[in-house]
């Protein structure tokens, strides 16, 4: 069972947007236990399995003329229908900009931060925070160069294994839409 509601609002240059799901899967046949059958996640049109699935959304963006900010914040919550210490749940939240440079080059940079913990009576969690730059150089209204940079850094607070991974990638490539 499940159900869902979106509200917008467009207010001259800024526009402004949540939503929220609130999705329910059970198994109650007689086999039923904390393991059997695992509690699983809603990850397509099938369902979980014995999970409560709450979703958050909201963001807005404003239009400033010569550049268009935004703002983001997600949250994500499964819990265990069986075991309400059996959980998985992350939030996260990004800000950003976007601008055109000249008539044919645009610009955007973003950072953003959350964070997110995984099922279990331990409860092992994670924390990242997050940057991207990038500009489109634009050959024709379907046609453009790219190139993008970013950089993320991923901190464990796990009980059992602290551990911390830093990543940073770029990509270049051409993009024709049809």
């Amino acid at each position: 069972t499940g159900w869902g509601v979106k509200l917008d609002y467009t207010w001259q240059k800024l526009y402004v947007a949540a939503a929220m799901n609130r999705l329910k899967s059970d198994n109650l046949s007689p086999t039923t236990t904390l393991t059997t059958p695992t509690p699983a996640a809603w990850t397509g049109a099938g369902g979980g399995t014995n999970t409560q699935d709450n979703q958050f959304y909201a963001g807005a963006t404003y239009d400033f003329g010569i550049l268009k900010a935004y703002l983001q914040y997600v949250n994500r919550k499964d819990t265990s229908t069986l075991n309400t210490n059996y959980f998985a749940k992350r939030s996260a939240q990004q800000i950003g900009v976007r601008s055109y440079i000249t008539p044919t080059i645009e610009g955007w940079a973003s950072w953003g931060n959350g964070k997110t913990q995984t099922w279990g009576a331990s409860r092992p969690s994670a924390n990242f925070v997050a940057w991207q730059a990038g500009l489109n150089y634009y050959l024709s209204k379907r046609t453009n160069l790219y190139g993008i940079y970013g950089a993320n850094n991923l901190a464990s607070s796990s009980v059992t294994n602290g551990a911390a991974i830093n990543n940073a990638g770029f990509a270049v490539g051409v993009r024709h839409t049809f």
